[in-house]
């Protein structure tokens, strides 16, 4: 059984609660009242276990990006999902889940989101002298010629 509607609006009353079609219970909050709804996730509502982190680049919304985390309860076995948005920076939850190390790297690699507190952000899996970020819809559209045996005709390799 999910967390109740009621329940994460009483909790978020600066937050936007919906219920996706996938079930799971989403919280929209400002960012200025992220790290405290991470708190309220974790303790308040029994929602420890960080799970997973990922943005969404919405070119043409002032805060373009929508970072989106997920957490679950070990003991009700329900899902939790928050939602915030900025435009280049957001306080860094590593100081208090070390998990989320990786997956803000990841983030920071791919968009140009900035963890403020991070204790080490720096690409993960994009070369160090790789210029932009190539998941921001601001990036050229672009492919490199893989050689199937299939194009080889095509790209003139075969």
């Amino acid at each position: 059984m999910a967390v109740s509607a009621e329940t994460l609006q009483s909790a978020f009353e600066a937050g936007e609660v919906t219920s996706p079609a996938d079930g799971i219970p989403t919280v929209r909050v400002p960012l200025s009242a992220f790290t405290d709804a991470v708190d309220k996730i974790r303790f308040e509502l029994d929602h420890p276990r960080f799970v997973d982190l990922t943005a969404v680049d919405r070119l043409t919304r002032e805060d373009r990006f929508e970072l989106v985390y997920l957490f679950y309860s070990m003991s009700q076995h329900t899902w939790l999902r928050l939602k915030t948005r900025t435009d280049s920076e957001s306080p860094s939850i590593t100081p208090s889940i070390t998990g989320a190390n990786w997956y803000e790297r990841e983030v920071f690699d791919l968009f140009g989101v900035k963890f403020s507190g991070h204790p080490d952000l720096t690409r993960i899996m994009m070369p160090n002298d790789w210029q932009g970020y190539p998941l921001r819809r601001t990036e050229p559209l672009g492919a490199e010629p893989v050689d199937f045996t299939v194009t080889q005709s095509v790209y003139g390799t075969g």
